[in-house]
């Protein structure tokens, strides 16, 4: 159907706010868990690597969410156990409003049968992963993983609330990858912000890595060993990284307030929106741009609020 001209007119300066409103973490409704987890460089030249990347994620969670919710395990802390322990402890502190996050830095193996993430002692497995993960409420879990081979949990790991990010689209793809690298880089990369609302998104940031693992095969004239996959929904509404650092974080019953409100306003135009199919398009247009409107509202007021308080950007 074509919109009429007032009222997409309308809907493209709405757009923007809620664009950016529904990318930031929902401090009133859900809590972003994050666990980094650094595997077992085997060259120099890899360790360099990998404390690079956790550092670059670890520094970007910080923007999105409070410490007590991040969990990093580096190295020599990262044995199967270690990881095994953090996610069990997950799955008695998540409940299904929280969001999960869960970083796999280092390499990958497969042997065409099983597929593993390479850390101190025995090998964290496909299976242990997916296993840990599906007692986890958590109702929307973000996995990246950056090791060769990682393309082999996709058919694992695949759910309705889960997005993965692997370097590679099978398991055949063995070789150390560069993806990790890149998408490392887009958490704090300004020109990896598309649409410029100082946060970096998951598929803002897959896209950034894919695009710079293919330029850097074809600048070297040389066969591509890996190839970025993304599977799942809502990429693009996930915030990774928010640039310019946290906001700070102010107690005040007022604000908390409004930001609940927005949080509702945000998930019923997901309802809304879920439902389009069933609605009379006049119907369904009319309801989502008065929607828009009350969230611009709420949002102005959130703006004035934290001016008042001291804590606007």
């Amino acid at each position: 159907m074509v919109v009429a001209p007032p009222l997409e007119d309308d809907l493209r300066s709405t757009n923007c706010v809620l664009t950016a409103l529904m990318l930031l973490p929902a401090a009133a409704v859900a809590e972003l868990h994050v666990l980094i987890v650094e595997g077992i460089p085997g060259e120099a030249v890899y360790e360099t690597q990998f404390d690079q990347q956790v550092e670059a994620v670890h520094t970007a969670a910080r923007s999105v969410t409070d410490d007590n919710h991040i969990y990093l395990l580096r190295m020599v802390e990262s044995t199967r156990n270690a990881v095994l322990e953090r996610l069990s402890a997950l799955q008695r502190e998540l409940s299904p409003d929280d969001q999960l996050a869960i970083f796999l830095i280092g390499h990958g193996s497969y042997d065409d049968y099983e597929y593993k993430f390479n850390i101190e002692g025995p090998d964290l497995t496909g299976e242990d992963l997916a296993a840990a993960l599906e007692d986890i409420a958590a109702g929307n879990q973000l996995i990246v993983n950056t090791s060769s081979a990682s393309g082999a949990t996709a058919d694992l790991l695949v759910g309705d609330d889960r997005i993965l990010v692997l370097a590679t689209r099978s398991g055949t793809e063995r070789h150390a990858t560069r993806f990790g690298g890149y998408f490392a880089a887009a958490l704090s990369d300004a020109s990896a912000d598309i649409d410029k609302n100082d946060l970096i998104t998951v598929r803002e940031a897959f896209d950034f890595a894919e695009r710079r693992v293919g330029d850097y095969f074809e600048r070297n004239d040389q066969l591509a060993t890996e190839h970025p996959r993304l599977e799942g929904e809502r990429s693009e509404r996930l915030a990774l990284a928010r640039l310019g650092g946290a906001r700070p974080a102010v107690v005040d019953t007022a604000l908390a307030a409004m930001i609940a409100e927005r949080d509702a306003l945000s998930a019923d135009i997901d309802a809304l929106r879920l439902g389009r199919e069933d609605m009379d398009a006049n119907e369904y247009q009319s309801q989502l741009l008065q929607k828009m409107l009350e969230l611009a509202r709420i949002e102005d007021a959130i703006e004035a609020r934290e001016a008042e308080l001291g804590t606007d950007d």
